[in-house]
């Protein structure tokens, strides 16, 4: 009788007698077969691992900067931040207005002079929270890599009732509404009203044939300008009847931040590698840099139209708020770099990747943020 060890050896080496005989070595033929693909199986399995592991840690680096900001107070809001320190480098004609913004896009010490609302909640997520993944900024000896940027946006956002009563009829006629038309027009609506920076909120160079575009500045959500009623041509504001026309009396609609000037970023840009996506095939000289959130995303965004919010009385609870945005995007590249991956990885690539050879994990996170909450009133007991 043959041992059991023996035995065992006899089915892994062929297959079992058939009259007596062995057929050798079929099994290790199989075992060459499935080998390979049991590897790339484990391969692919690692690399999965991989990038939902960095996805992760980049999204809740976006959350620990949005809670950091969520509660900056004093100096370290997003109106005391100094319109100088917003434009990019590269952005700024004047050298010494280019230095000084490359300051602020630098991550000083707590209490410094440079530590302010933008880069104090940039700074945490670069050196804490995203620990062990680098972050390849273009200023460190390293260099960058034409991806990796955090974008931060302060949003102040008033909810409006288009039936009040307090709202002068012909001012009311010139809101920009998120929805102008449509059983939907008489509900509560949300507004951007302010965008932070003040002086780097929107791009100005997208032509009109692009739909990911702003169309207006958002801190100017209202088209009136009769005579009166504007203070210097961008701030429209009420004086009700019976009352003189002194500051002390004047109903503000629009909070001060409008500007006029050509801007090419949305958001404060804190390496300015992130080419905002409708803007790559333009020339490098229209093209914008920043945030991928247009005013109409973020209002389709808050005014929650996916849920079952259908009609007035349901709509009048949302409330007027401010809100801090950051978006992060990271260049992502394979761990085993095996060769049999390229091409469907490459697959995957970003086609306007400047490096061409990785993935673009783009994340986002949104809190409160009561530093921006706007307080404009409709009449003199709202």
């Amino acid at each position: 009788m043959q041992s059991v060890p023996k035995k065992i050896l006899h089915i892994l080496d062929g297959t079992p007698a058939v009259y007596g005989h062995y057929s050798r070595g079929q099994s290790l033929v199989e075992l060459a077969l499935v080998t390979p693909l049991l590897i790339v199986l484990l391969m692919g399995l690692a690399e999965i691992g991989w990038f939902a592991n960095n996805y992760l840690i980049l999204l809740e680096t976006t959350r620990v900067g949005a809670r950091y900001g969520a509660v900056q107070t004093n100096d370290q809001v997003p109106a005391k931040w100094p319109p100088e320190a917003s434009l990019l480098p590269a952005l700024q004609p004047d050298s010494d207005a280019a230095a000084n913004a490359q300051l602020y896009r630098e991550c000083p010490p707590p209490g410094s002079n440079y530590n302010r609302f933008f880069n104090a909640v940039i700074c945490p997520m670069i050196l804490s929270a995203m620990t062990p993944l680098p972050f390849r900024d273009p200023a460190q000896p390293a260099g960058g890599n034409g991806v990796d940027d955090i974008v931060v946006s302060a949003f102040a956002l008033q909810t409006v009732d288009p039936q009040d009563p307090n709202i002068p009829t012909a001012m009311r006629s010139t809101f920009n509404w998120e929805y102008p038309t449509g059983s939907q027009s008489t509900q509560q609506q949300i507004l951007v009203v302010g965008r932070y920076p003040t002086n780097a909120n929107e791009c100005t160079y997208e032509p009109a044939s692009v739909t990911d575009r702003d169309t207006r500045d958002p801190f100017n959500y209202i088209n009136y300008t009769v005579a009166g009623n504007t203070l210097n041509g961008w701030q429209n504001y009420i004086v009700p009847g019976g009352l003189t026309d002194v500051d002390a009396n004047r109903l503000y609609y629009e909070m001060p931040g409008y500007d006029t000037g050509a801007e090419r970023q949305r958001g404060f840009a804190f390496t300015g590698q992130h080419i905002i996506t409708s803007t790559r095939a333009l020339p490098a000289a229209q093209q914008c840099y920043g945030s991928e959130w247009t005013i109409k995303r973020v209002q389709d965004l808050m005014n929650v139209s996916n849920f079952s919010l259908t009609n007035q009385l349901q709509r009048s609870k949302i409330p007027s708020q401010g809100l801090i945005l950051v978006e992060m995007f990271w260049q992502h590249t394979l761990l085993l770099r095996n060769p049999v991956f390229n091409p469907v990885f490459n697959i995957l690539n970003d086609p306007n990747n400047p490096t061409g050879n990785g993935t673009i994990i783009s994340v986002w996170a949104a809190f409160p943020l009561p530093s921006v909450e706007p307080r404009i009133k409709y009449g003199l007991g709202s």
